[in-house]
């Protein structure tokens, strides 16, 4: 996810958008540009200029120094038609690492720099809420869940008003994919469907975050397939339905981000194209599938097309490089032989 600079906003609509800056001399301060609002009597103006933010740290405020003995705090909303915060460096560091995709580098770095910006926490859509957000997203696309949930639930509780919609579903699907494989199928899908029947959060539900709530739903499902059913392809017909709930979770996660982040959909796939390989009768059919036809591979069941499909779309659409060995190649060979048998 590439991060845009951000123009003047007004604040009718929302305050406080950061814009990247170039290099920065290092003071005990934020700078910010704004639009002041014209007072009673006043003819409107629209003349930008640069203030110094010493601190931040009520909701909506900011602090400067009035003189030396004296610090003020100002309304954001209340004075300002227009506010937006140059990007410090290290926070345009780390998120040139997060546009990068270099999630092990930037989520140190975006740690780092939220620490730092800890005293201009309050500033709207401010550097601080950037840089949580990107920690967070950073550490969910690493796939380090537990760093994510930890992330998610050290945002301050004094400043949670300034947290978006998204911001709130971004947090949840932090602390559910975190628990996915602690509880079970039908308990992390409550949870899910239980955000989802939240009118106002549902709106702010992205297609890239209904894939991850959809791939915890799989995880969690595929965790009551035991160990050994899974890693040896013999699931049995007891373990089938909450093996299928997991596959359609991961089928949808991957559809849901496709073209966004791409590790979602290819680790999404790649756990559903295993299950299949190891839905009852698959490996029954395998061996005796033969000289592979078309024919033949229409007479298959669906989950034995459904596996080799995926396996074929894994190398061939998502770049995926398995091992020689594994069942990925071994399945995708049974598709592409069958592919080019011709009447």
């Amino acid at each position: 996810m590439k991060i845009s600079n951000v123009l003047a906003v007004g604040l009718a609509a929302m305050v406080g958008f950061s814009i990247q800056a170039e290099a920065q001399e290092k003071k005990p301060s934020l700078k910010a540009r704004v639009v002041r609002k014209a007072k009673d009597g006043e003819k409107a103006r629209a003349k930008m200029q640069e203030l110094d933010i010493v601190a931040s740290t009520k909701a909506g405020y900011y602090t400067y120094q009035k003189d030396v003995d004296t610090t003020a705090d100002v309304a954001i909303e209340k004075h300002f038609s227009t506010f937006y915060v140059l990007t410090p460096p290290n926070l345009i560091e780390a998120k040139k690492l997060y546009a990068a995709e270099s999630f092990a580098e930037a989520l140190p770095k975006l740690a780092a720099a939220r620490k730092s910006l800890e005293n201009w926490r309050g500033l709207p859509e401010g550097p601080y809420l950037q840089a949580f957000r990107m920690e967070v997203e950073c550490a969910i696309r690493m796939m380090d869940f537990a760093a994510a949930k930890q992330a998610a639930e050290s945002f301050p509780e004094d400043m949670k008003k300034l947290l978006t919609k998204q911001d709130q579903v971004l947090i949840a699907t932090a602390k559910v994919l975190a628990a996915a494989s602690k509880n079970t199928g039908a308990k992390v899908e409550e949870s899910v469907n239980s955000l989802l029947s939240n009118g106002e959060l549902k709106k702010a539900v992205t297609p890239k975050l209904y894939g991850w709530l959809q791939f915890a739903i799989g995880v969690a499902y595929e965790n009551g397939v035991p160990a050994e059913e899974r890693s040896g392809y013999t699931i049995t017909d007891a373990n089938a339905k909450a093996a299928s709930k997991a596959i359609d979770c991961y089928c949808r996660a991957g559809i849901s981000s496709h073209g966004a982040q791409m590790e979602l959909p290819v680790e999404g796939l790649k756990r559903a194209q295993a299950l299949l390989w190891g839905m009852p009768g698959v490996q029954k059919e395998v061996k005796n599938f033969g000289h592979p036809t078309p024919e033949k591979f229409k007479k298959a069941s669906q989950n034995f097309q459904d596996a080799v499909i995926l396996a074929y779309m894994l190398i061939n659409v998502y770049g995926v490089e398995p091992e020689k060995s594994s069942i990925i190649n071994k399945a995708a060979a049974l598709f592409q032989n069958t592919k080019s048998k011709k009447k």
